[in-house]
């Protein structure tokens, strides 16, 4: 398309209402910028339609997302948070205590085993013992009112609930003290064989109580940073709950979400450029092949990208990555080096197929004409 600057000013620039202007001429130009303004207003959308198609055929970009090697930390047994060691951001190192845990259930019973008789106990005195039996009774009998009595004063607010809580305790202790009675006289009246066998039971399970009292507190299983704490000390948790995320000093990997046609960058070996967040451009290569594919993450796509499968390429940096940029799950963007070999070999057979289509379209046509 030709534009023609033939209007009337174009024309006799030096005119303006039957005036003669000696400047007028240089509005000549201006016109002329004024319509190639419009023209390149109007044709905008599709140069950067153009370019934008054009920029992805000459470049090979993907999105990627850090993955930085984390490992959790979990509880081995049901208990109760005592005490933590670290917090976030902390860097431990191997075997270092992280939390530790325990268990009340596993405390009282440990503690009732070590209030029975360790060897057989001669037959005592019968009235003695009904005596101390009466009186441990009386003592969990009086407790037991006297808890009922403070709960009813909860209620009314004339007292405060760590002193019912105390008054449980006390109770607890009493009724402790009357279950070993009761047990040192089973054992009293039983056969020393079977007194001994019990005391054998007895000794290895306070044993096995002590021993995964023991193992409840939980350490570093390898040297790194506390990435996340998830618990509270008081905090009671079950066996296999996550109580923290630690970060493994290794390298991180980059998980490429590269698209199929481009299966062919995702070679090991193959080297890429990763652009980080403050625009610096970091070496990195391919360490392990395509065997898997994704969607993309919502936060890796564009604006008006759909929501595709990607091959989950997994790349590492070529040098120790910046501390400040070891952030899990960081969106990065990254680019792989033009093949052009393969680009124009495939123009080539492009061109090639166009033109095998245009040769078998023109044959129909020209076979009426020879005859």
């Amino acid at each position: 398309m030709k534009i023609r600057f033939d209007s009337r000013k174009e024309l006799s620039p030096t005119q303006e209402h039957g005036l003669s202007v000696l400047y007028a001429p240089g509005k000549r130009m201006a016109f002329r910028m004024r319509w190639y303004l419009i023209l390149f207003l109007v044709a905008s959308p599709l140069i950067w339609l153009g370019g934008r198609l054009t920029y992805g055929i000459l470049m090979i970009d993907a999105p990627a997302q850090l993955r930085l090697p984390i490992l959790e930390v979990r509880a081995r047994d049901a208990g109760r948070v005592d005490q933590l060691f670290v917090m976030a951001g902390e860097q431990v190192q191997i075997d270092q205590p992280l939390v530790s845990l325990d268990n009340p259930e596993w405390r009282a019973r440990l503690s009732q085993l070590a209030a029975m008789p360790k060897k057989s106990v001669p037959v005592t005195n019968t009235k003695l013992d009904t005596r101390e039996r009466q009186l441990l009774k009386t003592r969990v009998s009086r407790t037991e009112e006297r808890v009922q009595v403070l709960e009813d004063l909860v209620e009314s607010g004339a007292v405060s609930r760590g002193e019912v809580l105390a008054a449980q305790s006390e109770l607890d202790a009493f009724k402790a003290d009357l279950l070993a009675f009761e047990r040192r006289e089973q054992l009293a009246r039983q056969s020393p064989l079977s007194v001994e066998r019990e005391i054998i039971q007895q000794t290895a399970e306070q044993q096995w109580l002590k021993t995964r009292l023991a193992a409840l507190s939980v350490k570093a299983a390898q040297s790194g940073r506390i990435a996340e704490v998830l618990v509270t000390p008081g905090e009671n948790v079950g066996a296999g709950t996550l109580l923290m995320r630690l970060e493994r000093l290794e390298e991180p990997l980059l998980w490429i979400y590269l698209e199929p046609l481009n299966i062919s960058y995702a070679a090991i070996g193959q080297p890429l450029r990763v652009r980080m967040p403050d625009g610096e451009w970091l070496a990195a290569h391919v360490v392990q092949a395509v065997d898997s594919a994704g969607r993309t993450p919502t936060v890796l796509r564009g604006p008006f990208a759909a929501s595709e499968m990607g091959l989950q390429v997994a790349a590492r940096f070529d040098r120790p990555l910046s501390p400040r940029w070891r952030i899990d799950q960081l969106p990065l963007n990254v680019r792989f080096p033009t093949d052009w070999q393969q680009m124009l070999s495939n123009s080539r057979e492009f061109i090639e197929q166009i033109s095998d289509f245009i040769a078998m379209d023109r044959t129909p046509t020209t076979a009426p004409g020879s005859k």
